[in-house]
């Protein structure tokens, strides 16, 4: 479901701009300027808009993210950018809001308990409705080295009851805390063959008693198995026990440390419906034709991602999620974003001298897992065969010492001589050879195009609502822009297209923006967060990787890893955290029609 209707967007925009939408130009954008080279003022007036409160931190398929939209759409036209269809838009679909249908029930015999006073259902959860006899409480729903809550316990077919959090409370530094995790409770008693989990707030970990809220992580994933969250009144009566003794029976599990898991002879049906909503979001593209007859089907893409937290909270990536603000997001990706702004001004400036196609994308919903780029990559615009380089700008906005990190230099046999040669401005810059990475060229490579990824480095303020304007180095970005507009009129002369490489797999590209923290292996694999499948689609794996020798291919859908059943990115990710140096499993994928079983070991530690 559409939040925000075109209609109410239509009345937003016109507060803020002075002519029709689809010539929409925003009052304070910047004018069109003499200079035709790079202007670091009309990059930060840009960023200054797009980070500003009435942006609200652009989320997807929010008020601010559809302005965000509609500002870089009036740039397009304003600069003269030529569209591909009717329009600019690239519209797809992610994930929303969790909402709760009808049919939510939880019933014990003629007992009728009551939805948002007695339970409430996960966001995580299925839906589905479930009866059973019995209920199989099982502490605190873990297993964690010799520690198991399901030893001695059948619950196949059975709702069990668990716990929130551990025996060591929510302390990270707890053999449990992996263990903990809510994804990692539900998965776990899914594979036990559990048919619901009513989950309990010990009165030790918890003195408010409050429901938890209907809450979503930012792909809004269903764990497969229905579960709520109980009162501990209802859990205590429904587990034939008062809340005193459920107190002490957490205490003697906590001091212990030893499971304490039982039957209890309990008739229940249980209904879980709960609403997966989409919103429409978009990726913004542009172009500039060719103007050489020769070189009419080649193409040139300079992206960026103009999305990024809105308010912030739990499940948007904030890493100040207790602060309900604005996430700015100045540096990211207004930065970036500005960058392609700028550039398209420039660029079209000059389009008389270009020889191919210059496309300036804007792509929407990167933070949720660059599902802008992956949906653009699944229905390009321009042949992906025929794109000679993209180019993304991600982060550019905090240079300091004049260093720039560039990512991508070894997936085409050209571009690390290239790049150095138009370093006419002594730039420090740290080369990555992957075109692999936490940003939206990833989408790209991993199609086969050659690619390049700017990014000036992260600071104290990534991801938080402190991410704001002033700190904005405008001079050095410029810099940034005039490097990236000469390395782009070089590959549009080149008399042949860039000779594309697979690239060596190197720590600036896998951990520039992101960590891998809790991972004790690594196997090389690169996931598609966008593509709805029963399990995880690659969209390749690295070079020279372990998952490229044991013989995964882009394209394969994991459906198994090991013991463990893959339905989503998040059982995927749990069974890789879970693996030990040394250990041998066998990774099942479906490739096409055909099953096919993947042998892998990994290292053991120190070779």
């Amino acid at each position: 479901m559409i939040r925000v209707s075109l209609t109410s967007i239509s009345f937003i925009v016109a507060a803020f701009i002075a002519v029709p939408m689809h010539l929409a130009v925003f009052a304070d954008e910047p004018k069109k300027a003499v200079k035709t080279s790079v202007s670091g003022d009309s990059v930060m007036t840009h960023i200054k808009i797009l980070a500003s409160d009435r942006f609200e931190g652009r989320a997807p398929g929010a008020v601010g993210g559809d302005l965000a939209a509609a500002y870089i759409e009036s740039h397009f036209a304003r600069v003269g950018l030529e569209k591909f269809g009717a329009s600019y838009r690239q519209d797809f679909f992610v994930p929303a809001a969790l909402k709760l249908g009808n049919a939510n029930a939880l019933l014990s015999g003629k007992q009728r308990f009551k939805l948002g006073v007695d339970f409430m259902p996960l966001g995580y959860s299925s839906s589905k409705t479930v009866s059973a006899s019995e209920i199989v409480f099982v502490g605190y729903g873990i297993e964690s080295g010799k520690y198991s809550d399901y030893a001695g316990v059948e619950v196949k077919g059975k709702v069990v009851a668990m716990f929130r959090q551990s025996p060591d409370g929510n302390n990270p530094h707890s053999e449990f805390y992996e263990a903990s995790s809510l994804w990692r409770k539900l998965s776990l008693a899914r594979q036990k063959g559990a048919s619901a989990v009513l989950l309990i707030s010990g009165a030790l970990d918890f003195e408010d008693d409050k429901l938890m809220e209907l809450t979503r992580d930012k792909l809004a994933a269903d764990a497969g198995i229905p579960a709520m969250h109980l009162t501990r009144r209802l859990a205590a009566s429904l587990l034939k026990t008062s809340e005193q003794s459920l107190e002490t029976l957490q205490k003697n599990i906590n001091q212990t440390k030893l499971p304490n898991s039982f039957v209890v002879k309990r008739a229940l049906k249980l209904t879980v419906e709960v609403v997966r909503e989409k919103n429409k979001t978009a990726n913004l593209i542009g172009y500039l034709p060719a103007t050489d007859s020769a070189c009419k089907n080649d193409y040139i893409i300079i992206g960026a991602h103009y999305d990024h937290l809105g308010y912030g909270g739990d499940g948007s990536g904030s890493l100040a999620p207790d602060e309900k603000k604005i996430h700015y997001g100045a540096d990211d990706n207004a930065s970036g974003t500005a960058g392609v702004l700028e550039l398209a001004r420039v660029f079209a400036a000059e389009r008389a001298t270009l020889k191919r196609n210059l496309v300036f994308i804007c792509f929407g919903a990167e933070e949720m897992g660059l599902l802008g780029s992956a949906h653009y990559v699944q229905s390009p615009l321009a042949p992906l065969d025929k794109t000679l380089l993209m180019l993304n700008m991600d982060m550019i906005g905090r240079m300091k010492d004049s260093a720039l990190a560039v990512g991508g230099v070894s997936t085409a046999k050209e571009l690390s001589e290239l790049c150095n040669a138009e370093n006419i401005d002594a730039l420090k810059l740290k080369f990555s050879q992957d075109g692999y990475g936490p940003s939206d060229h990833s989408s790209f490579y991993g199609k086969g195009v050659p690619v390049l990824f700017f990014f000036t480095g992260t600071h104290a303020n990534y991801h938080k609502p402190s991410d704001t304007w002033d700190k904005i180095n405008a001079q050095g970005e410029e810099k940034i822009l005039e490097y990236a507009s000469r390395i782009v009129r070089k590959v549009d002369a080149m008399p042949t297209r860039l000779t594309f490489t697979r690239a060596q797999a190197d720590s600036l590209a896998q951990g520039s923006r992101s960590s891998t923290g809790g991972f004790r292996i690594s196997l090389g694999t690169i996931p598609n967060y966008a593509k709805e499948v029963d399990g995880v689609e690659l969209d390749g794996v690295r070079e020279g990787s372990l998952a490229e020798k044991s013989g995964l291919k882009g394209g394969d859908v994991i459906i198994k890893f090991g013991e463990k059943p893959i339905r989503n990115i998040y059982d995927y990710t749990d069974a890789i955290r879970q693996a030990k140096p040394g250990d041998k499993v066998v990774i099942v994928v479906m490739r096409g029609k055909e099953k096919v079983e993947i042998p892998v070991e990994f290292p053991a530690k120190g070779k």
